[in-house]
């Protein structure tokens, strides 16, 4: 039986009209995919390619945060997180009511692609790259999502393969690449390291 933790609760009751998108973060595929990559970072943070306290994270197009952090918590060791997300509202609601008190996370309200990142060895986790052109790295370790799903509005920047995620960015090594099939459509993920020589 699933039961509504106090904090979405509180969100629901603040904003009852989004209470559908709210729910939507909990969708099993989503919770399913997220933890697919958690999984595989864990693992590639044991054996080494990661630091063993990560410096920073970068969360891309966050949303509501609601699974991927407490993931990242249970499963990463890291310093501090900088969640970037463009809807002011479900930011809010992270930030306020979700979130209230953690100490290791940095807010952004903005648009992840407008910005450059050149973070070195720091981690940029974008589980969400069909809804947006893909980001300007520099400099990284890269961990990122896409689907096929072009039936969905929102998804503007959907790939067929895994092969083709890589190809939108300048990857020096790949750690991880692979796919799952949801059903109706493919969740493509692709780790790597970007260092870009200009």
């Amino acid at each position: 039986m699933f039961n509504m933790d106090e904090a979405t609760q509180r969100a629901i009751k603040k904003f009852p009209y989004r209470a559908v998108d709210i729910a939507n973060s909990f969708d099993y595929k989503k919770i399913y995919c997220k933890n697919w990559m958690v999984k595989r970072l864990a693992k590639i943070q044991h054996q080494g390619m990661l630091k063993p306290n990560i410096e920073r994270i970068y969360i891309i197009g966050g949303w509501y945060g609601n699974q991927l952090i407490p993931m990242l918590d249970a499963a990463i060791r890291y310093k501090q997180i900088h969640f970037i997300e463009q809807d002011e509202e479900a930011l809010y609601i992270a930030r306020e009511i979700l979130f209230k008190g953690h100490t290791k996370i940095k807010w952004i309200h903005g648009d992840a692609t407008d910005i450059e990142y050149n973070c070195g060895s720091n981690l940029i986790i974008n589980t969400s790259a069909e809804h947006m052109e893909p980001l300007n790295i520099k400099s990284a370790i890269y961990a990122v999502q896409s689907n096929d799903y072009y039936e969905v509005d929102d998804h503007t920047h959907c790939v067929d393969s895994e092969d083709e995620l890589e190809n939108q960015y300048n990857f020096s090594k790949i750690w991880y690449k692979d796919f799952k099939s949801m059903g109706e459509y493919n969740r493509f993920m692709v780790i790597g390291r970007i260092r870009n020589e200009d």
